[in-house]
């Protein structure tokens, strides 16, 4: 009972309305969603006023730091390596080793306050937490934080009303993409591990990140249009659906944080992440013009196209698969990973699809750092699938590229690629 009160009391504390923008509310509203939603042997752990800096005092941080306005924070919004943004998807050389430091100075003050000369050790990685969850808030927010153009470039391609020309579209004050009388939705929802080591858990949140800001910019375009256009309904929606898709992110994080922290990882849920599937993870590929019948997509995640462009599923052979990538030729799929010993291999299978014409001639490779580590020799489309392996480094990051060679006097329409279930495994 008494814990049930101490929850109830700090949700009713957390959702006072705030007057920021940006996420600005929503923060409040992601922080006690996800306090609702960890497991009660978690909320236990700690007495309630923790759970209350976490949610409420600490979830913006950057916030105050922003500009060095306030350098008390330095500790907790400087981490060490090159600078980056705290409110944005940055590069994987620069987030991954930054989030597995965040995820070590919070998980290390839990396990080992006595290590510390500070006041109050568990309060300080209350403060590194909560920098973690908002940096994984921001990007999912429906403003400049995830949009993957400029704000002059919507307005021209989005003209805003005449009586509104004075909203902004992704920026605060003023703003229309995040603010709002928006809720997320009580929905049950349990909480995913997101990696048995810190390493791999860094890998996961950085990787979720880059997914949760394409799903915020996906919202972009509907919020100005029911705003400047319409009567705000579909923009409610739209944020109420970001937010919580962003809250079951962060759930995801804290709850990873503490079974870490303490120590309780169900083998059960640990197995889940033996394998990891490339195409769940968003690629760094720039997309350029590539040969027929790709045009400007390069590939497709979980589907190929034919030579006139109709959609197939994946298959080599007689054999389908229900994730992997359809691919022009040539092409490249980029990934920059660090997995700290997490996963040992890259493994795949690799062929053209049975609607393959008859000069289809590729050739499959697996680079590291540049470096060709695995390649097969140049397939047709009456050949079986081929199995391709590659080591994969364990104490650094590396760049991982799946690349398509064309074989001399191959038809490019006549060259569909397969990669079919490339992941990354634990042996």
């Amino acid at each position: 009972m008494r814990h049930c009160l101490t929850s109830l009391l700090l949700l009713l504390f957390l959702l006072q309305p705030s007057s920021l923008f940006g996420w600005g509310r929503g923060h409040d509203l992601i922080r006690a969603w996800m306090l609702a939603h960890l497991p009660e042997w978690q909320k236990e752990k700690l007495d309630a006023v923790y759970w209350k800096r976490l949610g409420k005092d600490y979830n913006k941080l950057q916030d105050q730091h922003a500009g060095g306005r306030a350098p008390q924070l330095d500790k907790y919004c400087l981490p060490p390596g090159p600078r980056l943004s705290l409110h944005d998807v940055n590069p994987p050389a620069k987030s991954i080793p930054a989030m597995q430091w965040y995820l070590e100075q919070t998980i290390d003050r839990i396990q080992h306050p006595e290590k510390y000369d500070e006041e109050d050790p568990l309060d300080e990685a209350m403060k590194f937490l909560g920098v973690l969850c908002h940096w994984n808030e921001d990007p999912g927010s429906p403003s400049a934080h995830s949009s993957p153009v400029n704000e002059a470039a919507l307005r021209i391609l989005l003209p805003p009303a005449k009586d509104k020309v004075n909203l902004n579209y992704t920026y605060g004050y003023g703003g229309i993409s995040s603010v709002g009388t928006f809720e997320i939705p009580d929905a049950e929802y349990k909480p995913r591990l997101l990696g048995a080591s810190i390493p791999a858990a860094a890998l996961r949140i950085y990787q979720h990140q880059r997914l949760l800001e394409r799903n915020a910019a996906a919202g972009i375009i509907p919020i100005v249009q029911s705003i400047q256009y319409g009567d705000g309904t579909l923009a409610e929606k739209t944020r109420s659906r970001l937010a919580h898709r962003n809250a079951e992110h962060v759930t995801d994080i804290c709850y990873t944080v503490f079974c870490l922290a303490f120590d309780r990882i169900d083998p059960a849920e640990a197995r889940l992440w033996d394998e990891q599937n490339l195409s769940s993870w968003l690629s760094e590929t720039v997309p350029r013009m590539t040969t027929h019948p790709y045009y400007v997509t390069p590939f497709l995640v979980d589907q190929s196209f034919d030579a006139q462009r109709n959609l197939h599923p994946l298959k080599i052979g007689e054999k389908e698969y229900a994730r992997g990538f359809g691919a022009g030729v040539p092409s490249s799929i980029d990934y920059t990973l660090t997995n700290g010993g997490a996963y040992r291999k890259l493994v795949c299978e690799v062929g053209l699809h049975p609607s393959a014409g008859p000069t289809g001639s590729v050739k499959f490779q697996i680079q590291i750092d540049g470096q060709v580590v695995a390649e097969s020799g140049f397939l047709t489309g009456k050949d079986s699938a081929v199995t391709l392996s590659a080591e994969l480094p364990t104490d650094k990051l590396f760049q991982l590229k799946l690349v398509t060679v064309p074989g001399e006097g191959s038809e490019s329409l006549h060259n569909l690629a397969i990669w079919g279930e490339p992941r990354l495994v634990e042996e």
